[in-house]
């Protein structure tokens, strides 16, 4: 699958983004593996975070991770049968992410 990396960012992506580091290390790690999906837990560990917190990332949980802000609610990842796969927008953000070319946060 190509990456196209002349997709316009959404702003609410980059506020989602930089809000958590959680959700930012998530992204890249199932870029890292792509093709491939893993489970909830499998996340958790290889990006040292509890389950817990990489499922508010993933799906939204309350007041810390909000529904509407999580990665898939973003369209940056995808569920298939339990386990999670970066999406082809997702791999986009990715891509940015690693070259540095992603937007900061003014201050």
């Amino acid at each position: 699958m190509k990456v196209r990396s002349d997709l316009p960012l959404d702003p609410e992506v980059i506020k989602s983004i930089h809000r958590s580091r959680v959700r930012e290390k998530t992204l890249l790690f199932l870029d890292d593996i792509f093709p491939k999906s893993s489970y909830l837990s499998q996340i958790g560990r290889e990006i040292k975070s509890d389950p817990s917190n990489v499922k508010g990332c993933l799906e939204g949980m309350g007041e810390r991770y909000k529904a509407e802000r999580s990665l898939i609610e973003l369209g940056l990842v995808e569920e298939v049968d339990e386990r999670y796969r970066v999406s082809e927008r997702g791999r986009d953000i990715a891509e940015k992410i690693k070259r540095s070319s992603f937007p900061k946060m003014r201050s």
